[in-house]
């Protein structure tokens, strides 16, 4: 969303677009967060709700989050072996035997 906002102001149905496999309340509540923690604002336009980022937001985030970089540099190489290296896969349960079939008898006389 963030990423979006750098564009310029966005209306809240663009987010909703972009994401098809979130719901526009969630959507909404994220939003909701972001004007929160004072990254983006928003201002009615009719019906519309237009967002906007608040550009010194990402400054103080920057700020905040620079000093935390050499610890996740370091941590870097562990973090990606563990993405590389697939999860061992659960053991495959045996298959169940299949029901013995019925005999079939024809009575014809009786």
């Amino acid at each position: 969303m963030i990423d979006m906002l750098v564009g310029g102001e966005l209306p809240a149905g663009a987010f909703v677009a972009a994401f098809p496999g979130v719901t526009q309340p969630a959507i909404s509540q994220h939003l909701k967060v972001l004007r929160d923690a004072g990254v983006a604002t928003v201002r009615a336009d009719r019906q519309r709700r237009l967002y906007c980022l608040v550009p010194d937001a990402l400054v103080s985030l920057r700020d905040w989050v620079s000093p935390l970089l050499p610890v996740a540099e370091a941590a870097r190489p562990e973090m990606v072996e563990s993405v590389e290296q697939p999860p061992s896969k659960p053991k495959a349960r045996p298959k169940p035997k299949p029901a013995p079939e019925p005999e079939l008898t024809l009575d014809l006389f009786g």
